[in-house]
């Protein structure tokens, strides 16, 4: 058994608790026989009072059952019963039923292998015989169907000459025996002794009333048969049949769940035996079929073959409202009969000797001998399984019992059965299955436990996780029917906690990569502080920090220090050669000066301050910059670019951490608006190209011809939307990077460059001299769209003119089908 170590236990004492448990586990499973199963209609005896090693079970069958299987077992160590296998309380049916064979050879008669009598040796006076027979057999019919188990038979010859084997075959079933079409309950293939029995167990209960036997080979031989019997568990022994003493010996029977009392030495009429069975709890026969009807024949003819002439009251009466119908005592119409003609006018029936046993119509005065038909008042003793309990109160008619399987096995069939007037409990008994899972599975970082220490059907397993882990999936497994526990083990994920919180004016490092169970963190501050609590703190089990991150703080208050932003880092100033291609710059001389940054800081400027960018007045609010936008629209003179001033810095404080002697150079320059280059020619048409549909514009400069360096006129615009502008990104020189696309477009928030040569000629980056429409202008007052009109126009017309042509030979097709059909 493997466990989980528990807190607060030491070592040596856990070690000890698990080797006690061990030998508690070990001294049960030495003393697991449990309970060894009984038969039906058997009682169990045991030698000790508690059941262990050496403990002997002893078998008794009750009254009229014989025992077959060993009477006696012993419980050994290793928790089994020996020898193994239960034994059975059967009944043998076959006594005094009715048999036939094949042949008769002197004075073997059939009778006389179910006479009740046997030998060890050949006796003419109790063993069958038929004559030398390609294949002889025998039978019996047991007048009623019974769920045979197993047939013995005692030879009362060997088999065969020459020392060749026999082979035996028993049918069980209920078509004609001679037929040999009954299904096959055994087969035998051996040598047959004089007089040795042989055992001939079905291969599963069969239901039958007739059992054959046949002896296929060797050809030519005799069939000579002492005693068969039949057996089976499932039969009412006339032991269970009420018993009187004026009854004569012999004068009961069973069938279907029912005692005959045959009753020849006390002649009465109609009324007083009718009378006489009452009192005793029963009735004259008041019901029929064809199968009562040729037992109760078989068993009056067997008791009465030296007389004849028997008579016994049936229990039919004349419907007086109606002479040509009859009714049962019990007020029953008999739908049913077995009358011998001719009949008469008399008002009573009996079984009449003279006719076969048939009915025939009688004086109700006479006196005749009677049959008192009796019910069962109890099922017997059931079966009890191996390893099982019964739960009943009694087994009297109309009781229920309920099965329940010992710890570790599975109930097999039904557990509840009911006793049924017929003297049977319903149903087949139920097995007890012992089920034994494999061990759990290990998992990582956790273990489990085995409750009670079992792995059997049922049990259950219980799994742990290590400390700082969290078990996900389900913590308890049971063993289920196919010996497999019912799920995937679970696992165990360890505890992570939250991201470290950080401190001002200092840093962590922890000892992982991740914050899981057991990670340090270690703080430390930065030059010129001092740590104010613990510098370390750790992940425990409940998934937090043990404690709380230190503070870092100057080492001294009045210290001032001079704290000097880096600026290596930070965009440049935007300046004409960011923007321009190196040709340009070399061959015209485009200056712009840059920006500067004026930074005022105030008294309280403290480290860390957050530095806000607000314009000065003399900047353009975007209402201006519209303004100027509109008024560049409208002019055709070339604007010269003009500088704007830099606003005005101002911070706000987010730390008491003072900042002094910082100079204008420490920060970086302002960034002016974007530039935008205008050529010299109508600004109007220029413009014109925002108008354009975005689909129409290139979007990449590979196509823009490389020509001679143009003249170019800068000028400094603002963009055209109300909004205040970004930084425009550099334009890369398409004349040494023509492969590459410029993912760069036109828009109305971005520069706008227009390029003419030196003889006039439009060389603009969005412009193709291939085509033969200049972009953003109007190609003789007609738009390219008007051609996809036209081209979308013929294509219609082309169409219909075809479905038309089709419409016009369907229509023909249509008028000939017609005109063919009336003609």
């Amino acid at each position: 058994m493997v466990t989980h170590r528990r807190n607060g236990l030491p070592y040596g004492m856990e070690f000890f608790l698990i080797c006690l448990v061990s030998v508690f586990v070990l001294f049960a499973t030495v003393n697991a026989c449990g309970y060894p199963g009984s038969p039906a209609h058997a009682s169990v005896s045991f030698s000790t009072e508690v059941i262990g090693p050496a403990t002997v079970a002893t078998y008794t069958c009750d009254s009229g059952f014989e025992i077959l299987g060993p009477a006696r077992r012993v419980c050994t160590a290793n928790g089994t019963w020996t020898p193994q296998g239960i034994p059975f309380c059967v009944l043998n049916v076959a006594v005094g039923k009715a048999p036939m064979q094949s042949s008769l050879a002197g004075n073997g008669i059939p009778q006389k292998a179910i006479d009740g009598s046997t030998s060890t040796f050949f006796n003419p006076d109790t063993c069958s015989m038929t004559q030398t027979e390609r294949s002889p057999w025998w039978y019996v019919n047991l007048l009623e169907p019974y769920m045979v188990q197993l047939v013995r038979l005692d030879f009362g010859m060997a088999c065969c000459s020459n020392n060749r084997p026999a082979t035996i075959v028993v049918r069980v079933g209920n078509n004609r025996p001679d037929l040999g079409v009954n299904p096959i309950c055994n087969k035998y293939t051996g040598f047959i002794e004089e007089g040795r029995p042989l055992f001939l167990p079905c291969t599963t209960a069969m239901p039958g009333a007739f059992v054959s036997v046949y002896l296929e080979e060797p050809a030519q031989n005799q069939l000579s048969i002492c005693e068969a019997f039949v057996y089976t568990d499932q039969a009412l022994p006339i032991e269970r049949c009420p018993s009187f003493r004026d009854q004569p010996l012999g004068s009961t029977a069973t069938y279907n769940g029912k005692c005959y009392i045959f009753f020849n030495n006390q002649p009465r009429n109609l009324l007083s035996a009718r009378r006489f069975c009452e009192i005793r709890g029963g009735n004259l026969i008041d019901e029929t079929s064809p199968a009562l009807q040729g037992f109760l024949s078989w068993e009056l003819f067997r008791r009465h073959r030296n007389d004849p002439n028997g008579q016994y009251w049936l229990g039919a009466v004349r419907d007086p409202r109606d002479p040509n119908n009859w009714k049962w005592i019990n007020g029953q119409d008999v739908s049913v009969s077995f009358w011998s003609v001719p009949g008469t006018k008399e008002n009573c029936s009996r079984f009449d000797g003279s006719k076969g046993w048939l009915w025939s119509e009688t004086n109700c005065n006479l006196n005749l001998n009677y049959i008192c038909q009796h019910k069962p008042s109890t099922c017997g003793k059931p079966e009890r399984p191996a390893n099982s309990t019964i739960v009943a109160r009694n087994f009297d008619i109309g009781s229920v019992i309920e099965y329940k399987c010992n710890p570790g096995h599975l109930l097999v069939g039904p557990n509840i059965r009911t006793c049924l007037p017929s003297g049977f409990f319903s149903e087949f008994p139920p097995k007890c299955r012992y089920l034994e899972c494999g061990d759990p599975a290990q998992i990582a970082h956790g273990s489990y436990t085995l409750i009670n220490g079992t792995r059997h059907y049922l049990s259950t397993v219980q799994y742990a996780c290590d400390e700082g882990h969290v078990l996900v999936g389900r913590g308890s497994l049971v063993c289920d029917v196919d010996e497999k526990w019912n799920g995937p083990p679970p696992r165990c994920d360890p505890f992570y906690c939250r991201h470290p919180p950080p401190i001002q004016n200092g840093h962590f490092v922890m000892s992982s990569n991740t914050t899981v169970f057991g990670t340090i963190t270690r703080y430390y501050c930065d030059e010129g502080f001092e740590m104010k609590g613990k510098d370390t703190i750790k992940c425990v089990a409940s998934g937090y920090w043990n404690g709380e991150p230190p503070i870092c703080t100057v080492k001294n208050d009045n210290e001032l220090t001079t704290h000097i932003v880096d600026t290596s880092e930070r965009p440049k100033p935007t300046t004409p050669e960011d923007i321009l291609p190196p040709a340009i710059i070399s061959s015209y001389n485009v200056r712009l000066e840059p920006s500067t940054v004026t930074y005022r800081p105030t008294p309280t400027s403290n480290f860390n301050s957050v530095v806000t960018y607000i314009p000065d007045t003399s900047y353009p609010s975007p209402a201006d910059r519209q303004q100027s936008t509109s008024s560049h629209s409208t002019t055709s003179a070339a604007p010269q670019p003009t500088r704007v001033p830099p606003p005005t810095i101002y911070t706000t404080t987010t730390s008491t951490w003072p900042i002094s002697n910082v100079t204008e150079k420490s920060f970086p320059s302002w960034t002016p608006p974007p530039l935008e280059i205008i050529p010299s020619e109508d600004l109007e048409d220029s413009f014109n190209m925002l108008e354009e549909a975005s689909s129409n514009r290139i979007s990449s400069y590979e196509d823009a011809p490389v020509n001679k360096i143009p003249d170019f006129h800068v000028s400094l615009k603002h963009p055209v939307s109300g909004t205040p502008s970004t930084p425009s990104p550099s334009i890369k020189n398409t004349q040494t990077s023509t492969s590459s696309s410029f993912p760069f477009r036109p828009t109305q928030e971005t520069p706008i460059v227009t390029v003419n040569d030196n003889q006039g000629n439009d060389i603009t980056p969005y412009s193709n001299r291939n085509d033969k429409v200049k972009y953003g202008h109007k190609h003789d007052g007609k738009s390219l769209n008007s051609a996809q009109a036209k081209l979308n126009m013929g294509g219609i017309i082309a169409l219909g003119v075809f479905g038309g042509f089709i419409l016009l030979a369907i229509t023909v097709t249509l008028i000939l089908i017609f005109v063919r059909r009336v003609h």
